[in-house]
């Protein structure tokens, strides 16, 4: 008959006299790769979903910098895609995480959730000249603007800032690819 005692995550089988050396080496051989594999993936959900967070910050950060910044923010491609892309990969997909984490507050969730409304109705309504024109448009992009800078300040991040840093690789003078190293720093 096979048990599992308090503390530790592995069964222990029935031990005949003649095999209990045996037995018990792979016990605790058993018991000492489950907990390592329970350690792995705690560090990887905990660590994971942070980092996540910490990216949905720089995410409101740049929604909430004007035009010029955000141009210099994002460096090469569609800022606007590239933005609401960000949105929903850190904020849509793990909003009931961050929530259970007790990394937003329920009145940060409504803040979010009104941001993210707002840009899927965007994603839905507008034509192609509102994204790549976004200057054009500015009226209407400073609503956003102001949601974001009004969710980082019920988070009360709003004394943060980024420093961005863009290293582009070149061939034959035409830049290919472009890393974008950003930190979070208190203005």
């Amino acid at each position: 008959m096979s048990t599992k005692k308090k503390g530790q995550l592995t069964t222990s089988p029935e031990w005949a006299k003649h095999l209990r050396k045996y037995l018990k080496k792979q016990f605790w051989k058993g018991e000492r790769n489950a907990e390592k594999n329970m350690i792995r993936e705690e560090l990887c959900e905990t660590d994971n979903l942070l980092w996540q967070f910490n990216e949905l910050i720089k995410n409101l950060i740049s929604m909430s910098m004007p035009l010029e910044k955000q141009v210099d923010f994002y460096g090469l491609g569609a800022i606007a895609d590239e933005m609401f892309e960000d949105f929903y990969s850190y904020y849509t997909l793990n909003k009931s995480r961050f929530f259970d984490e007790e990394l937003i507050t329920e009145e940060i969730q409504n803040s979010l959730d009104a941001i993210d409304s707002l840009t899927n109705k965007w994603t839905s309504e507008k034509n192609e000249d509102f994204w790549f024109e976004m200057a054009k448009y500015e009226d209407e992009w400073n609503i956003l603007r102001e949601m974001a800078t009004y969710t980082l300040k019920k988070m009360e991040l709003d004394n943060l800032t980024a420093e961005i840093k863009h290293d582009n690789k070149t061939e034959n003078g035409q830049i290919v690819s472009q890393k974008t190293k950003i930190n979070l720093i208190e203005s």
